[in-house]
């Protein structure tokens, strides 16, 4: 028995845009009817700045994989690099993580050592959900997970720049993820998106050069499919596209504007908070 391959995995080493988008509400509900759309590439469960449980996220994660038909791949960004936070995100059934604000090459090291069965890495093969977004037995899953597991880290900070050649040389790193909004505030500019201020194109200058040469896949989140056919064009392959969140927020305020003939708040919808 085998089962089929990590799609997004599979779309990026082919150097194809995979295009997905970020899960923030903890909802098995909404998760369910955004993965029936069959739009994304990928859904990402945000353990890092959501209050997910573990018992949710365990039954949002395989539903991504199974309503889609295994064609969603559902993945996770941890809330930090560590053991516990990996092993419990892919027990959950994520077919591949995100670890944010890595800076060192040990850390990132330490990241894909962590997502991998031996002999690759450390990981406990406990897990009781993820073999079934694969729809196949446990143990089929075990033989092959490490080759479908997707592993990425995030450079968002001033020591992953300082580090980042040596980050970059780090064996199994599948993705490199640009944080933008904290990378921005990592030079000492204000978060946003994208920008044309030129600390922050030299650093996206530096990382495209090395991923390019290592064909490392480049990931980034986006607002707005305007600026994700820019990223796309920047030659980035991994691409967010909004948030359950940003996509419930942005077009009711839409519609709500719309009808009552206000324009668009500066902010955009999805960062307004009007109480008045």
């Amino acid at each position: 028995m085998t089962f089929s391959p990590n799609r997004t995995l599979k779309l990026l080493r082919e150097g194809t845009p995979a295009i997905g988008s970020w899960v923030q509400l903890c909802s098995p509900v909404a998760t369910r009817l955004m993965a029936a759309q069959g739009y994304p590439d990928w859904m990402l469960v945000d353990f890092e700045h959501c209050p997910i449980d573990l018992g949710t996220a365990a039954s949002m994660l395989p539903t991504i994989s199974e309503v889609s038909g295994r064609r969603i791949t559902p993945l996770a960004r941890v809330e930090v690099g560590s053991i516990d936070a990996i092993k419990r995100a892919l027990d959950c059934g994520a077919q591949g993580i995100i670890a944010p604000m890595v800076g060192s090459a040990e850390e990132a090291r330490d990241v894909v050592r962590f997502a991998k069965f031996p002999p690759e890495g450390v990981r406990g093969a406990g897990g009781l959900f993820p073999h079934l977004g694969h729809g196949v037995d446990r143990h089929t899953w075990l033989r092959q997970a490490n080759d479908h597991t997707l592993v990425g880290v995030q450079i968002e900070t001033r020591e992953g720049l300082d580090n980042l050649e040596a980050i970059l040389d780090v064996p199994g790193i599948d993705l490199v993820f640009v944080g933008p909004n904290d990378l921005h505030m990592s030079l000492g500019l204000g978060a946003r998106f994208w920008s044309d201020e030129p600390a922050f194109v030299a650093a996206i200058d530096a990382i495209v050069r090395g991923c390019t040469r290592r064909g490392i896949a480049l990931g980034t989140l986006c607002p707005d499919a305007a600026s994700a056919r820019a990223r796309i064009d920047d030659g980035f392959t991994f691409v967010g596209l909004g948030s359950d969140a940003h996509f419930m927020l942005t077009f009711g305020g839409m519609q709500f504007a719309e009808l009552r003939g206000e324009p668009k708040p500066p902010e955009g919808f999805c960062n307004r908070v009007n109480l008045q």
